[in-house]
């Protein structure tokens, strides 16, 4: 994908992302916001998409990774994706004293949900070695940079770059659908989202009148399988809806006729869809874990990650009581005037890229 010509007096970028750009995913949202945010300012070289499953990608998908690496000049800037990162972790030994290399990480590997105490380990060696190695790093949360500081990872070269609010946003027009409560869960159908928990709190709410309607991919498939077989056991068919990826206006409607969000994710490096529908004014539940943005915590009813009857607690509260609704979505609109938008976030991305830091 070629960029504008080199205009400004700053290097131009290449950005190595683990896939295609235009994959929906809160981390690709964020590279392409960066990547569009580059080619504006005339600072894009090249973006990479490579192919293969990042971050366990196979032995000839990693080899063409290292073959981008090893193509560009010396004292080239690049970024490259946190998938991407630890597998690439070999070429990026070999070529971080020759390349200006730059890790975008949206919240570290080790941290992903369903993974053994040995995966753990593992991951969090490979990626402590490889960020050690780069020269700045940019994070999408305050709470992951601090995280990083396990890593090994010294303050100074991190950056924390937070996201902006989606377009879609400013178009949702509040219009409670008649019948049931809708709740809206946004996330794509991995263990990470906590979406099985979800399930089994609303099963224990079967008394109050709700739908709901999950958005979001089926990343894993055996998981988003097991989601299907849940549900069928909850006796959950007629309640709830997994309407995959949808489009920008359907998602706006969808958060128009919601009368709550929920999220019962177990880690996130931001939340972009937590902030989006506080941005939209929504009622928020969801768990104090992860990197959870300062904004959605403060607006929102936040119960433990992972346990099920704390989150029925909370559901049968917030859907039991229309009044306590109406507050959160209050706390969601003082919150959202906190959040950042995409023009600053470029900007500040552009800054951490170059190593500024604005006292």
């Amino acid at each position: 994908m070629s960029a504008d010509p080199f205009k400004g007096t700053e290097p131009p970028v290449h950005f190595i992302v683990p896939g295609p750009l235009e994959t929906l995913t809160g981390g690709f949202i964020y590279d392409r916001h960066m990547v569009d945010g580059l080619k504006a300012a005339g600072r894009l070289g090249m973006v990479h998409e490579l192919a293969g499953d990042f971050p366990r990608a196979a032995p000839y998908d990693v080899a063409a990774g290292a073959a981008v690496l090893s193509g560009l000049p010396d004292r080239t800037r690049c970024v490259i994706d946190g998938l991407a990162l630890t597998a690439l972790g070999q070429a990026v030994f070999r070529h971080a004293s020759r390349l200006d290399i730059v890790a975008m990480i949206h919240h570290p590997l080790a941290d992903e949900t369903g993974l053994s105490m040995a995966e753990q380990e593992a991951f969090f060696q490979a990626e402590k070695a490889v960020l050690n190695e780069v020269a700045r790093v940019v994070v999408s949360s305050r709470r992951t940079a601090e995280r990083l500081a396990d890593f090994g990872v010294h303050p100074s070269s991190v950056h924390a770059v937070e996201p902006g609010i989606s377009n879609w946003v400013s178009s949702v027009e509040k219009r409670p659908a008649d019948g049931p409560l809708r709740i809206l869960s946004v996330g794509t159908l991995t263990r990470r989202k906590g979406h099985d928990i979800a399930l089994r709190a609303l099963a224990n709410c079967r008394d109050l009148d709700w739908q709901l309607d999950i958005v979001g991919a089926a990343r894993d498939e055996a998981h988003a399988a097991e989601l299907d077989s849940l549900i069928v056991e909850l006796g959950l068919e007629d309640r709830v809806t997994l309407h995959g990826e949808v489009a920008d206006e359907a998602f706006s409607g969808m958060h128009g006729t919601a009368g709550l969000f929920l999220s019962a994710t177990h880690h996130e490096g931001f939340g972009m869809a937590l902030a989006d529908a506080v941005a939209a004014g929504l009622p928020v539940v969801t768990t104090h874990e992860g990197a959870v943005a300062d904004a959605v915590r403060a607006a929102a009813r936040l119960v433990p990650a992972g346990e099920a009857g704390a989150l029925t607690d909370a559901l049968r509260d917030v859907l039991g009581d229309g009044e306590q609704r109406v507050q959160l979505a209050g706390r969601s609109v003082v919150a959202a005037a906190t959040l950042s938008d995409w023009a600053r976030a470029k900007a500040a991305f552009q800054r951490a890229v170059d190593g500024v830091i604005l006292q």
